[in-house]
């Protein structure tokens, strides 16, 4: 599971070595600023939409890399059907990170 490294101006997407091949990309880190919303779902996967490019993806079980359809561009880290922080953004490469954590709401809480 990608670890979410928060201060004051940045959060950090932390890939592990794994995930890095996985995702087929390095870390994700994008400035506080940029960040319009925050909330916790209870399936991440759910909240993935659109084509795979590039990444890794078994519907089900593993979806992390990129995610494009018609209107976003989403990063993702699921591993399972696992709740999960979303994380809306302006002005950036990503429309949306969309994280597997173990606190969603506590994580969510943080970034408000």
């Amino acid at each position: 599971m990608a670890n979410l490294l928060i201060d004051d101006d940045t959060v950090t997407v932390a890939l592990s070595s794994v995930e890095k091949f996985e995702a087929l990309h390095g870390n994700v880190t994008v400035p506080r600023s940029a960040i319009v919303s925050v909330r916790a779902v209870p399936d991440g996967m759910d909240e993935l939409h659109g084509l795979r490019m590039p990444g890794t993806g078994v519907p089900g079980v593993i979806m992390v890399g990129t995610w494009r359809d018609h209107e976003t561009v989403t990063f993702a880290v699921c591993h399972g059907r696992h709740p999960a922080v979303v994380i809306d953004l302006a002005d950036q490469v990503y429309d949306r990170l969309v994280i597997t954590v173990d606190n969603p709401e506590q994580v969510a809480g943080s970034l408000t």
